[in-house]
């Protein structure tokens, strides 16, 4: 896994304290554990590895 450089560390922490993720804990509850649990896998992978690090397939359900 890419090391986080202080200021991508720095940049996340300032997005989440500022609450920019409000849409998201909202709509969080629609959702089961598991749901949720699987999307911030794929945005952790979307972040740290960009596109090509997301399973596709099984983001999709064809696996």
């Amino acid at each position: 896994m890419p090391r986080r450089t202080k200021a991508k560390a720095e940049a996340e922490t300032e997005i989440l304290e500022k609450g920019r993720w409000n849409q998201f804990t909202a709509n969080s509850r629609f959702h089961s554990d598991e749901d949720n649990a699987a999307a911030q896998r794929r945005c952790r992978q979307l972040i740290d590895g960009g596109v090509a690090a997301v399973d596709w397939l099984e983001f999709y359900g064809q696996k």
